[in-house]
């Protein structure tokens, strides 16, 4: 995962066996700005990754998470710099 992963990027990926992320991506829920509770994806795959508690801070609060962030609570398995261009 790379740059900004909103909405429907954060929630997608959160299914997967296993995330990597570059050290650039940005992680965040913006549906309360738009009155809103993000949907089964949202809430869904983000407790099992994550747990409710740090799912609920990001679905209320709308705030981004950096990748750093995201490898601590188990968002992301791994943070990987870009392979150079061949």
């Amino acid at each position: 995962m790379h740059g900004a992963c909103v909405g429907a990027g954060v929630e997608l990926p959160a299914f997967a066996g296993r995330v990597v992320a570059r050290p650039d991506a940005v992680f965040r829920l913006p549906e309360i700005a738009m009155g809103l509770i993000p949907g089964a994806g949202g809430t869904v795959s983000l407790p099992r990754r994550i747990g409710r508690h740090r799912t609920l801070y990001m679905a209320l609060t709308g705030e981004a998470i950096g990748a750093d962030t995201a490898l601590a609570w188990g968002l992301v398995d791994e943070i990987a710099a870009a392979d150079p261009v061949r």
